[in-house]
């Protein structure tokens, strides 16, 4: 992954979300861990974007994506780890 991509991240997650961190996307309701985002590049304009985990997915990592850690404090039925690829409706 490119230094620029890198960046963004870290502008968008900034330091309280690391690369192990689940996040849950409230596109399609699926979480993944914050390492394994998708990323855009509009080759005329340069701007990258950051996209959820799941190809099928329009999620917008920085818009729709949530810490999974802070989702599951208000809601003790849910797993303190999510499974990959499972659907949580919250």
């Amino acid at each position: 992954m490119n230094k620029a991509v890198l960046e963004e991240f870290r502008i968008f997650c900034g330091k309280d979300i690391g690369p192990d961190d689940w996040l849950w996307c409230r596109k399609c309701h699926r979480c993944y861990k914050a390492s394994e985002f998708r990323y855009l590049t509009l080759t005329v304009e340069g701007e990258i974007f950051l996209r959820c985990h799941y190809k099928d997915c329009h999620g917008d990592l920085p818009i729709d994506s949530r810490p999974w850690n802070k989702l599951v404090k208000d809601r003790p039925k849910l797993p303190g780890t999510p499974t990959k690829g499972m659907v949580y409706d919250l």
